[in-house]
């Protein structure tokens, strides 16, 4: 994955998952990021929300706690670390899993209105740090189309509780 920036959200553990704090950081090549949250309390359980720019939010699988101020989530282990096992393996060796892309409209579904974005773009041959640039290479073509198109297929859509 190329360096990027998320939006972590930790939400309440019922319903109706107020969002209790919030925190972006970029993310490294490996996903990994660190975020600061102000609002949270040691022992109280959080749903780690990801928001990222064109990506289908993702939940954790579960609530969440910190203990002495820290905690550690991996989503990439397996597509049971989000909620509805709502991810795809990204890698074979070592095995990895990421969040969907193709919502650059973020309406929490990939479907005809992100592909026609993304076709646009490519169309019109956009680039740069776009929304409609799926797969980060700085250029919106073909390749970031066929994953609208595939996840549109699909149904991809975000899973919450």
């Amino acid at each position: 994955m190329a360096p990027d920036t998320a939006k972590v959200l930790l939400r309440a553990d019922s319903s109706p998952y107020t969002i209790i704090d919030s925190s972006s950081a970029e993310l490294n090549s490996s996903g990994n990021g660190i975020l600061n949250f102000n609002e949270a309390l040691d022992g109280t359980g959080y749903f780690i929300v990801i928001n990222h720019r064109n990506s289908i939010e993702t939940w954790s699988a579960a609530p969440q706690s910190f203990t002495s101020g820290n905690l550690s989530y991996d989503f990439t282990t397996s597509s049971s670390q989000a909620f509805g096992s709502n991810m795809l393996q990204v890698d074979n060796s070592p095995v990895r899993f990421g969040i969907y892309v193709g919502d650059p409209n973020k309406d929490g579904v990939v479907d005809v209105s992100d592909a026609g974005q993304v076709d646009n773009d490519a169309a019109n041959f956009v680039a740069g740090y776009v929304l409609t640039d799926l797969n980060g290479d700085l250029v919106v073509d073909v390749s970031d189309a066929v994953f609208t198109d595939n996840n549109s297929a699909n149904f991809i859509s975000k899973v919450t509780p």
